[in-house]
This record gives structure tokens, sequence and C-alpha cells, in this order.
């Protein structure tokens, strides 16, 4: 499951979606995936990266995605991401491990088990 994290967060950066690229995340956070990023053009990073990234938070769902997306990319904690969600206390645990879990599997049947890094 770690592995998995590590390798959505690598993506992630790959991608070069982070804040520091003008995007309006609570709309893609609140509808699940949004791929309207992805055939930006000029938009930095790597298309392939962001396609991976919109793919493994699709699988996720909006709940789980957003917990992902807020936990292993953006580096919050769990109890600042509840708080952010509206969710009860340690819950945020629970639903990390079903959705690292679920990760793990989206992994493991797009590219095959013990896929090495992208890095």
């Amino acid at each position: 499951m770690v592995a998995a994290a590590e390798r959505l967060r690598e993506d992630y950066e790959l991608s070069q979606l982070g804040p520091r690229v003008t995007q309006n995340w609570d709309g893609f956070l609140t509808s699940g995936c949004s791929t309207g990023f992805s055939g930006r053009s000029g938009s930095g990073g790597s298309e392939s990266a962001r396609n991976r990234v919109t793919l493994a938070l699709r699988e996720l769902g909006p709940g789980m995605g957003d917990l992902c997306l807020r936990v292993c990319c953006f580096l919050e904690g769990i109890e600042c991401t509840e708080r952010r969600l509206g969710w009860s206390a340690r819950s945020g645990k629970i639903v990390l491990k079903l959705a690292l879990m679920r990760l793990e599997q989206h992994y493991n049947n797009a590219y095959g088990s013990g896929s090495p890094m992208i890095g």
C-alpha cells in the first residue's frame, strides 16, 4: 500500500499538477476526476503522468480519490483532511487504508504486480 501511495505521489510530481500550476482544484476534487487538464498544451509536466493520476483517482472514486489526493499528493495530514472534508475524527485513517488497498489493486491490474516506480 505504501508503494502504491508513493507511485501516485511520483506521478503527481512528474505531471507538475501542484499548486504552482493554475488549476481549479475545487472543481477537480468535488467532481471526482476531471480530465480537462490533460488536453492542455503548454501546461508543463508529463501528459502520461497526468493521465496515470487521472486514471488512478477515477478508479478510487470521489471520496477515496479526494482523500488520496490530499494525503499522498498534497501531503496534508489526515486530521486536517478529515476537517476539510467534513468527516468525523479518525474516519480518515480507515478510508485511507481502504483507498490505498484499492489503489494497489489498480496499479497491479494496470501495470502488473511488482512493476517498478517510474523515477
